[in-house]
């Protein structure tokens, strides 16, 4: 019975994993899709470009963007759980000395980054607002900053601790590639100092969510496995 009842515990929080590492996807894609759907021919601006750019994107589509924040912190809470969730279903007991911590203060710190981005981004445009000026495109870089370098530097942390943490359960090639994008993400961080290694955000980004879903999906599979064979 006591085995069962583990089984079952493994399983329910292996659906629970999968749920919400594919709704910290949907949310941030639908934070991306929500500002040329509610606002058409807006785009989110490159903060590195001119500052009329900025404030014609920023007045012109106030309501989309505090509705895309919105869908952002909803994706950051699911990150919160998901990292959270992570720690009970890859540990072994010999992993829980050290990857925890890995997993709790990458995955809650890439989670608050991204919360405190689509806050500070909000706080640009809140209903009523006046408008902010030359100072305006200053502080655009907050939110950039919050969830680009700053996110992907705990992110790193986070791939890199679920990937040495999960080495009793997951397949190699899958943990060679959760290392692989620990690396490109911590490479993303340098761009405070460059530019030249913007491109990392995006690739750290989109190949994280689809490694962790992949993972999420295989953990899945083999709680229903070891379910099915008891």
């Amino acid at each position: 019975m006591t085995g069962d009842t583990a089984a079952t515990s493994t399983r329910g929080f292996a659906k629970l994993l999968l749920t919400f590492t594919t709704l910290h996807f949907l949310f941030f894609v639908a934070s991306l899709v929500a500002i040329p759907f509610l606002a058409p021919g807006s785009k989110i601006p490159n903060p590195f470009v001119d500052d009329a750019n900025v404030r014609s994107f920023f007045i012109s589509a106030a309501a989309a963007i505090r509705v895309s924040d919105f869908l952002q912190l909803a994706s950051a809470l699911c990150l919160g759980m998901v990292s959270a969730l992570f720690c009970h279903s890859v540990l072994g007991p010999s992993q829980r000395q050290v990857s925890p911590w890995l997993i709790i203060v990458g995955g809650s710190g890439s989670a608050l980054m991204l919360a405190l981005s689509a806050l500070f981004s909000w706080a640009i445009v809140p209903p009523g607002a006046a408008d902010l000026g030359p100072s305006l495109h200053a502080f655009q870089f907050i939110p950039f900053l919050l969830g680009g370098p700053g996110w992907a530097g705990f992110f790193a942390i986070f791939l890199a601790g679920l990937s040495i943490g999960a080495r009793d359960v997951l397949p190699r090639w899958l943990r060679l590639a959760g290392y692989a994008l620990s690396f490109v993400s911590a490479a993303a961080t340098p761009v405070l100092l460059s530019i030249v290694f913007s491109p990392c955000l995006p690739i750290a980004r989109f190949l994280g969510f689809l490694w962790l879903i992949v993972v999420s999906f295989y953990l899945h599979r083999r709680s229903v496995t070891v379910y099915r064979s008891q």
